[in-house]
């Protein structure tokens, strides 16, 4: 008696994917980043707008601090309509009537400078605060680009005091295309605030 062993293949297609196929998923994928892409490019450029915010937002705290570490009023400026923005001693050569003590060793002036990245500006939330000076490079003591500086137009000062006061304000960082985040400034306790990103209607 004779066994026979039967043994089995088993063929697979190697075909792959037709024409229309690949069309038709091509397709899907075009109508998914259609609807995906532009809130994700809406968000990332709110988040963008946001974080220019929090950046001034933490130079004026660094100005309200430094006017109440060295006992010298500070002023927060920003360009008009452009990216620059200074924290700098109210007087450019602080004297001691300023000062919390009467006592050089007391006074500390330190000057900040930032600017904004490309198609962000710093605007007044109120005309009447716009203001539009221009200030002297004396004005930036020794900061790299004292003279680049002067050469702008500047708003209105905030005044932060050396008693931790400051003056009430609203400023807005805003893109190309409106979207704008609020920061104010809350007189009686110089503290400050950053708004949610929202969309600025014409004015």
């Amino acid at each position: 008696m004779v066994r026979r062993h039967q043994q089995r293949q088993w063929v697979v297609s190697a075909a792959g994917f037709s024409l229309l196929e690949l069309l038709l998923a091509l397709a899907v994928l075009v109508a998914v980043s259609a609807i995906a892409v532009p809130p994700l490019m809406d968000r990332l450029q709110s988040g963008r707008v946001q974080d220019a915010a929090e950046s001034v937002r933490e130079v004026m705290g660094n100005a309200r601090r430094y006017a109440i570490d060295g006992g010298v009023d500070y002023h927060f400026r920003f360009e008009l309509n452009g990216p620059a923005f200074v924290a700098i001693p109210a007087e450019p050569e602080p004297t001691l009537a300023n000062s919390y003590s009467g006592d050089e060793k007391d006074m500390r002036v330190v000057l900040e400078a930032g600017e904004l990245d490309e198609n962000l500006y710093l605007r007044p939330a109120n005309d009447a605060d716009a203001g539009g000076e221009s200030l002297e490079p004396l004005a930036f003591n020794d900061l790299p680009n004292a003279g680049e500086l002067a050469g702008k137009t500047w708003s209105k000062p905030i005044l932060f005091r050396f008693d931790g006061t400051a003056e009430d304000r609203v400023i807005r960082v805003v893109d190309e295309v409106g979207r704008t985040a609020e920061i104010t400034v809350r007189g009686l306790t110089g503290a400050i605030r950053v708004s949610q990103v929202f969309e600025l209607e014409d004015e």
